[in-house]
């Protein structure tokens, strides 16, 4: 199995995940305010991306947007190492022993390895979403006499100390309070939507550079075709993915310890007090930055991918 795919598809992944990690932290903020069921977060500070991007700048600074960073870095040196490596690696052997692979096929091959990837790099996705909620529980609590909860155990010495929140901390404090489950907290609903993502963008993208091609409307390799394609693997995977990806951020933000509620039992229950409660808009919060994020993420990703393959002579 060549490793090529692997190297490149997280190095693309990384660069994509830096380009466009303040859309990210934009779009958290966005799905987990307004909740009833949880206090800390119950007000609505933001209007929309924009606003969101220059209050959190102005309150907390610049700096802010980028938190939970190396949080996203190592989940993309893992998860999208695997799901590009082993997608292209068992696309290719398909196509070698039988024909082009058809789209149910692509589809379920995607969303098989994105299940996988993003299970097993769970942890990393709940450390990435309580580094970036985190200061705007402490923000929207600042006021108060006593200070509730936080997503991090000792989240307010580690703000008294401005030392960066490190990755094997960031592990340990959620281990030692909430145990192996607190690190896997909305295992399910991050396996679900990295299905339903890996399984439309991939399939999408090879399915429109394929026809492009086969319609004589692509020059071969060209980095305009690869625009185009990586623009509606953007667009596609936003439309499909955002109710569940407001089910799993709310799920890895709460924190189940001691004394605490847990507020949310599973992906239908977050769906549905999410409904009951707020509408069933509220279940597209964060839309627009998730599609400003993910059309950008994509097409960097995927041009990436496709300029270090260029680089190897390998055609996958």
């Amino acid at each position: 199995m060549p490793w090529q795919p692997f190297v490149w598809g997280g190095a693309a992944a990384m660069a994509a995940e830096a380009l466009t990690y303040p859309l990210d932290t934009c779009k958290t903020r966005l799905q987990i305010q307004g909740q009833t069921a949880d206090s800390r977060l119950s007000a609505k500070r933001y209007k929309g991306m924009c606003h969101t991007l220059a209050t959190v700048a102005k309150e907390e600074g610049a700096g802010a947007l980028l938190k939970g960073l190396r949080f996203a870095f190592l989940r993309q040196a893992t998860y999208g190492t695997l799901r590009l490596g082993v997608y292209y690696n068992l696309k290719a052997e398909w196509e070698r022993r039988y024909v082009k692979m058809p789209l149910p096929h692509l589809v379920a091959l995607g969303s098989g390895v994105g299940v996988v990837g993003a299970f097993l790099t769970t942890p990393a996705e709940v450390l990435r979403v309580r580094a970036q909620v985190a200061a705007s529980s402490s923000t929207q609590n600042s006021g108060t006499e006593q200070q509730t909860s936080t997503n991090f155990p000792d989240q307010k010495h580690a703000s008294q100390s401005k030392r960066p929140l490190s990755v094997s901390r960031g592990f340990l404090q959620i281990y030692q309070t909430e145990g192996i489950r607190g690190l896997y907290r909305g295992a399910v609903p991050n396996a679900q939507r990295a299905g339903v993502v890996n399984g439309v963008e991939i399939p999408t993208y090879d399915t429109c550079k394929r026809w492009l091609v086969s319609q004589g409307l692509g020059e071969g390799d060209s980095m305009g075709l690869h625009l185009g394609c990586s623009l509606c693997a953007g667009l596609t995977s936003a439309c499909f993915s955002q109710p569940i990806d407001v089910a799993r951020t709310r799920m890895m933000n709460q924190k189940v310890g001691d004394g605490d509620v847990r507020l949310y039992k599973g992906v239908v229950d977050t769906m549905y007090q999410t409904v009951r409660y707020e509408g069933v808009a509220a279940l597209w919060k964060g839309f627009t930055p998730t599609f400003c994020r993910l059309t950008p993420w994509n097409v960097v990703f995927f041009m990436t991918f496709e300029q270090l393959k260029r680089l190897d002579n390998i055609i996958v």
